[in-house]
């Protein structure tokens, strides 16, 4: 029963941590996708997976022991594959977006999408409520014919801050929390790499020792049922034998 309680805890705990998890990338992804930051949306969609990916990982030697110990090669060789993967992401994610000269990728992305005139800019004006880039007036929506009008955004939104810093902050907060998810994978999977290890060291000490019992049962003593058999063939080879002893004759002494 208590076997039995400890996995039901396991397996519920983990649940909760990946659903959680999971949470956490859902709503980066619709941050990406609503205030269009310059991270793709697959790098939320993957904060999505590997947490089940992770969580598949760590139930499966308490939910299917049996399973687990027929393919206890394949089981390591995936928990590496994924600490492979989600450290190569981590490692892309952190060299992109954790730098001091991200700001020129913002203010490129901001550019294209002025020349487009693109209503995404307008987007997240109002989301961040904010005007510009550098500037209340530094390309903002509504796009002005002239330089006479980019005031248009402050006076229809009545927005003084400039969008950099705000969208610079929503980028790198959707970036770290990416991470975040990211590195608790990464230790989670180290984790099940090192109980496998265990278990797998464990096991291995377990039958080195039954071999080695095994071994001086057979120095120390034979199966009775072969002391049984050479005692009976030793009887009968001695019943069939004749004896080869001269007949013993008595003596008898004469009488005085």
């Amino acid at each position: 029963m208590e076997a039995c309680k400890a996995k039901r805890m396991i397996i519920c705990a983990s649940t909760l941590v990946t659903v959680l998890l999971q949470l956490i990338g859902l709503l980066q992804l619709c941050n990406v996708v609503r205030l269009g930051l310059p991270i793709p949306p697959v790098v939320p969609a993957m904060a999505m997976i590997l947490p089940v990916v992770a969580l598949f990982l760590a139930i499966l030697p308490v939910a299917c022991p049996r399973r687990f110990a027929e393919r206890r090669f394949f089981y390591p060789a995936i928990v590496a594959g994924n600490i492979v993967f989600t450290a190569h992401v981590l490692g892309k994610l952190c060299s992109r977006f954790v730098r001091s000269h991200a700001s020129k990728c913002y203010e490129a992305r901001w550019e294209r999408w002025f020349q487009k005139k693109s209503c995404k800019i307008g987007r997240i004006e109002r989301a961040l409520q904010c005007c510009g880039f550098s500037t209340p007036y530094d390309r903002a929506f509504p796009f002005a014919d002239n330089a006479s009008e980019s005031d248009l955004c402050v006076k229809k939104y009545h927005f003084t801050d400039a969008c950099a810093d705000k969208w610079a902050y929503e980028t790198d907060m959707v970036a770290k929390s990416c991470m975040f998810v990211f590195f608790m994978v990464l230790l989670a999977s180290f984790v099940c790499l090192f109980r496998w290890i265990r278990a797998y060291k464990g096991k291995k000490s377990l039958h080195e020792a039954d071999a080695a019992d095994e071994e001086e049962s057979d120095f120390d003593e034979a199966p009775p049922n072969e002391f049984s058999k050479m005692i009976k063939t030793q009887d009968a080879a001695e019943a069939q034998t004749p004896s080869n002893d001269p007949p013993a004759y008595s003596v008898v002494e004469p009488r005085s």
